[in-house]
Formats: C-alpha cells, structure tokens, sequence
C-alpha cells in the first residue's frame, strides 16, 4: 500500500471525529434519545460518497463488484434519506451529482480514494475494503450511541449490508 492510500484512510477514520458530532443519549438514557440529525446527514454523505466512489471505479475497470455494490449503497442512501424525511431533517445530498459533496472534507476524501482507485484494479478493491471498513466503524459508534427503534433498525442494515460488502471485497483481492 503507498503512502498516499495510507493517507486517505487516516482522514477517512479521523472524518467521524471531525463531522459527526453525536447527540444522543448512551445506555438507560436511549429511549429518551432524540433523533441526531447531524449524524443521520453523516450516514447518508458516507453512503453517498461509497456510492459515487464504486461507480467511477465501476466505469474506470468495468468490474462487477463496483456496479453491485453501488446499487447496494443507493439502497443504503434511500433508507437513510427516508429516516431524514420522517424527522424533518435536511438531506444534504439532494441535487449532488456523482463525485460532488458540499463537505469539503467528504470532497477531498472522494478525490484521494478515486484517485487511489484509478491506480490499478488491487487499488480499486482495496479503497472499497477502506470504504466499507470506514462505513462499519461509523454505524458501530452510532449503535453503541443508542438509537431510536426505527433509526436501530435501518442502522443495523446497513451495517449488515456493509459487512457483507467488506468480505466480497476480500475475496476479489485475492483473485
């Protein structure tokens, strides 16, 4: 791995820290827990960004994993994108063309991890393994920051959904 992959992947798990700051109740507090908007805008940025990420690495190799799995992460957005809309909460994404963020950090996060990808195929898998890894992290913190029932379950999809694109990805690294 260079080190200009490395380098997307340390602000990748730093961008959580950065953006994301939660506001919700942890443990006996949870039923009591309101809604973060700023964490469900969060969520549906970071599925935008697998999303666009995996369709230009997609168009770049033809690769049937990439046009999968971003089918897969315009899913994700949709049930995230309707949890914004039962709560009245800004989607941030809407009118964003593939590969534009209004975040600036979600922007250069994109131009690092396409840039990567566009290296060689390897590459291009192992950004998607980042990616999903990153997705995984932050849908764990989310969990353990206790949820409403409705937001618990549509988190627990996606994580599902995100596990199981992290191990497809395994496997055609090492094809």
């Amino acid at each position: 791995m260079n080190s200009k992959f490395k380098i997307s992947i340390a602000l990748a798990a730093a961008l959580p820290l950065v953006i994301v700051p939660f506001g919700i109740q942890a443990g006996a507090q949870a039923t009591n827990a309101k809604v973060s908007a700023s964490m469900l805008q969060y969520l549906v940025a970071e599925e935008k960004l697998a999303h666009d990420v995996y369709v230009t690495l997609g168009d770049e190799y033809g690769m049937r994993i990439f046009d999968n799995i971003s089918r897969a992460e315009s899913t994700h957005m949709s049930s995230v994108q309707t949890l914004l809309a039962k709560y009245g909460i800004k989607d941030p994404t809407v009118g964003d063309k593939v590969g534009h963020f209004d975040d600036p950090v979600l922007q250069k996060l994109y131009n690092d991890l396409v840039e990567q990808g566009m290296q060689s195929r390897q590459d291009a898998i192992e950004v998607g393994i980042a990616i999903e890894e990153m997705d995984i992290a932050d849908l764990e913190k989310s969990l353990d920051a206790g949820q409403l029932p409705d937001v618990e379950r549509v988190l627990e999809r996606l994580l599902s959904g995100s596990e199981r694109h992290l191990s497809a990805f395994e496997r055609n690294l090492r094809r």
